[in-house]
């Protein structure tokens, strides 16, 4: 909606995030902020916090965060759209005057991405054997027209050519990760590659994932995050399967593009897939508005059950009911169902295994059972599997699975059931002390937790707009924080503080990225102040500045030139990355350009 930006900032000015929750949440003052329970996770110590200063509100609990538009949108299951014209209403706002105003960020990088989108599905239509590679991958073109599959041709700038001469802003597109900025200007991000589009719940593309289908390194590349796409929170298939998620009252996860459209296909229209990253628990929370029940089907190989236990684990804590899919050996959902073995997948996706039963299975097929030692190494990893299970029902239904292969079996059940009940309440209790001692005395604090703890302090300090912002902005700079997290926090911010002179959250919360957003969110609203004093500020962005520098001289990059001191520390801009330094120092003569490391 053009010119929501503006009309935005007044419905902000004229309405309380204060009022709008607690017409949902029963919240209470508790500091400088309010807390109550989250609206959109269960719990029972509140974790859910609205600043009235900020106008944000933060979930501790589940990581949820943002301002009075997005908690009406979560908490009414409404549009921007519609979340914008009921508060302007409360506002008393006319929404008109802002019509032919400039549109936002995020939808200017929405429409980016649908011209894309369209260019690479006219791409595909018009390139023979990028069609002939998904129909050999065993799809139908009912299916690469309803998941609206693309492809990217060789050319380093053909998308560049394109949005040109759709008048589009090259800018823009750069922001929306669709073109790189490189030394011969843009060029396209995804070449020669079969185009997956992501899709949000309310079909806007929101980023791309692409397949090689040459010799390329990465065989599968994502969008960058962004202001609309985040893979740690994106579910691919999720605007299809959402329904049916409600309807079956169970989601299927797979890995991979092709799993989630090859599942679809088979029928299995409730199946989702994570974007290249393990599952989170950002995931974990967009999924349980429709279900708590959840099937994950991943690959058989070990990787694939690492993933599994690692993300059903995940689960489990968020008390969902998990189940782990077994695949055949060698097999993933999409080679499954390629083979036409679709009633053969739909009995493993009924029969899936709870976590327990999952690891038992495991063992039990790693082992000999034939042998008796193989027996006793499998009753004795069990064992250990077993002591990890809280529940007490639980153990003894899995104690009762197993008595079978325990030599006092044949002397009778019960000796053999109380001889391994024996074995795992003896760790249950070996591991209970053992982290006793573990816990001990308090410590003080590693040098890692001293300087994240340094970084965190330092940004509350410019977004809280503290008396040592400008300090921090004359002394620091983004590249100076050790982390890719804390590196992109502090570019949101110095930039603001650059073009606004000021922090406003709700407005930077807009023009970062989802992880980003929830990592400052929590900062602001973390009960942990700023440094109290000029000297504890100077403490911090010293050991910020050290780190740096002993990053720099450990680094593959330009270490083995510090120490053979060819440059220094003080040499080259301090905000550039470690690989924009070394080529600042090879241009400026510093550094041999054939330098080779």
């Amino acid at each position: 909606m053009a010119g929501s930006r503006d009309a935005k900032e007044e419905i902000r000015q004229r309405v309380g995030i204060i009022d709008v929750v607690s017409e949902y949440v029963a919240v209470k003052r508790s500091g400088k902020s309010y807390k109550g329970l989250c609206p959109f996770h269960a719990e029972k110590t509140p974790s859910f916090t609205v600043s009235e200063e900020f106008q944000t509100w933060h979930c501790f609990g589940c990581g949820e965060h943002g301002d009075v538009f997005s908690f009406l949108m979560k908490v009414e299951n409404l549009t921007f759209a519609e979340a914008l014209e009921r508060l302007a209403k409360r506002a008393g706002v006319e929404l008109e005057r802002f019509r032919d105003r400039q549109t936002s960020r995020r939808e200017l990088l929405g429409r980016l991405n649908g011209l894309a989108a369209a260019y690479y599905t006219g791409l595909l239509k018009r390139t023979p054997t990028a069609i002939e590679y998904l129909h050999n991958r065993g799809l139908a073109d009912q299916t690469i027209e309803q998941f609206r599959l693309g492809y990217a041709a060789p050319a380093w700038d053909g998308l560049v050519r394109y949005l040109t001469r759709k008048g589009a802003d090259l800018k823009g597109a750069e922001q929306a990760g669709l073109v790189i900025s490189g030394e011969r200007g843009l060029y396209d991000r995804f070449r020669h590659r079969i185009i997956f589009p992501i899709l949000d719940i309310q079909e806007r593309v929101i980023g791309f994932g692409g397949r090689a289908l040459g010799d390329e390194q990465l065989k599968y590349l994502n969008s960058p995050e962004t202001a609309l796409f985040s893979k740690t929170r994106s579910l691919y298939g999720l605007n299809l399967a959402r329904k049916a998620i409600s309807e079956k009252g169970y989601a299927l996860i797979v890995e991979g593009y092709m799993d989630a459209i090859t599942a679809h296909q088979a029928g299995f229209v409730n199946c989702v897939a994570t974007l290249g990253t393990a599952l989170t628990l950002q995931h974990i929370n967009v999924l349980s508005r429709y279900t708590q029940k959840i099937a994950l089907a991943y690959d058989a190989d070990s990787a694939g059950m690492t993933a599994a236990l690692r993300g059903a684990a995940l689960f489990d804590e968020a008390g969902c009911d998990v189940r782990i899919v077994r695949l055949p050996g060698g097999d993933d959902p999409d080679s499954l169902l390629r083979k036409g073995r679709v009633s053969e997948f739909a009995a493993a996706v009924a029969e899936a295994l709870a976590i327990v039963d999952y690891k038992l299975a495991i063992l039990r097929e790693r082992h000999d059972l034939t042998d008796p030692a193989g027996r006793a190494a499998m009753l004795k990893e069990a064992a250990r599997v077993l002591a990890e299970v809280p529940s007490f029902i639980e153990r003894e239904r899995c104690i009762k699975e197993l008595i079978g292969y325990h030599p006092n079996w044949d002397v009778g059940p019960t000796r053999a059931q109380n001889q391994i009940r024996a074995d795992v309440e003896a760790l249950i209790r070996r591991g209970q002390t053992g982290a006793a001692r573990k816990r001990g005395p308090e410590s003080a604090p590693k040098p890692a937790a001293a300087l994240e703890g340094a970084e965190k302090s330092v940004l509350r300090v410019l977004i809280c707009q503290e008396e040592g912002a400008e300090t921090v902005l004359n002394t620091l700079t983004p590249e100076d924080f050790s982390s890719e997290m804390s590196r992109a926090a502090a570019k949101a911010l110095f930039e603001m503080f650059e073009q606004k002179k000021g922090i406003y959250l709700p407005g930077l919360l807009e023009v970062v990225g989802e992880d980003v957003g929830a990592f400052l969110s929590q900062l602001a609203m973390s009960d942990e102040g700023p440094p109290t004093n000029e000297k504890a500020l100077e403490d911090c962005t010293a050991l910020i500045r050290n780190s740096r520098l002993k990053r720099l001289r450990t680094s593959e990059v330009l270490g083995p030139y510090m120490k053979q001191g060819i440059i220094d520390a003080s040499d080259g801009p301090h905000e550039q990355t470690m690989e924009e330094l070394k080529e600042f120092l090879e241009k400026s003569g510093k550094l041999p350009e054939d330098s080779g490391q």
